[in-house]
């Protein structure tokens, strides 16, 4: 079934209507289906979103647009890819972005940081749970965040020795702000996706318990509940007194601060 991913210019319609962004990985099919990635409905999808009918196609009118044929995705090799950039990139331009976030160097060569020239922005992999490379997302100095062309939606892997507890993040910039913070620690792709390759994950690093970092908000909190679920391990959601977990350690947060909230929190079984 062809579709489209929604951009900036043409957001998802459900995420609009809900007052979110909805500039990333939703998508919208030629059938008049869209599958959202933040609001729930009564339809769940296989990639971890939900299925909503369009307002045109529930709407009565008369004839439907012609359908525009979508080209498929180019296939590229994400593993060559990302190398290619990481050789290329000198710390002397990490140390910039990385002053810029509030990060060090290290917690952001955790997270595969490398430049992408061709699209003058920093990329990272995505993987899924045994490790491989499935494809690059994209931050540009803006602040933009999008995924080279042909990606696949997977994990954000820190390379950092591994501990009972797994802390799960959203995006590549707050898990290297966990690791910030001398966690263990992965990156979902958005709120509400990225359980199925975390649970392969946590199997492989023989972990005991997750905690997942979530937003102070219904979608953040629905779907951390979601992936924490999918993953079966006993978990705690953390919200942090910030923004996010980034901003949590540039205002100073420390770990002992987080792991105090968590002596009072409810571990609840997956």
């Amino acid at each position: 079934m062809s579709f489209i991913r929604v951009t900036k210019m043409n957001p998802c319609p459900i995420c609009r209507q809900a007052g979110l962004r909805g500039i990333d990985w939703c998508r919208i099919f030629a059938d008049g289906w869209i599958e959202c990635m933040r609001v729930p409905s009564p339809k769940p999808a296989k990639s971890g979103g939900w299925m909503w009918r369009s307002q045109r196609e529930l709407s009565p009118g008369p004839s439907r647009e012609p359908r525009r044929s979508v080209p498929p995705p180019p296939t590229i090799n994400a593993t060559k890819l990302h190398r290619g950039w990481w050789a290329s990139t000198d710390d002397e331009m990490r140390d910039a972005f990385a002053r810029e976030l509030g990060l060090s160097v290290a917690a952001l060569k955790s997270a595969g940081a490398a430049w992408a020239p061709l699209y003058a922005s920093w990329a990272f992999p995505m993987c899924d749970g045994c490790g491989n490379t499935l494809g690059i997302r994209l931050r540009a100095n803006d602040g933009r965040k999008f995924a080279v062309r042909g990606s696949k939606q997977g994990i954000f892997i820190a390379k950092v020795p591994q501990q009972p507890t797994l802390f799960v993040c959203e995006g590549p910039t707050d898990t290297a702000a966990a690791v910030e913070l001398g966690f263990f620690a992965v990156g979902r792709p958005n709120c509400c996706c990225g359980g199925t390759d975390i649970k392969i994950f946590v199997r492989r690093h023989q972990c005991h318990r997750v905690v997942v970092v979530s937003d102070n908000d219904k979608p953040g909190l629905d779907g951390a509940r979601k992936v924490a679920l999918e993953i079966g391990l006993p978990f705690a959601v953390y919200v942090p007194p910030a923004k996010d977990l980034r901003e949590f350690v540039q205002l100073g947060g420390t770990r002992a601060m987080i792991e105090n909230t968590l002596k009072g929190t409810i571990w609840r079984n997956g």
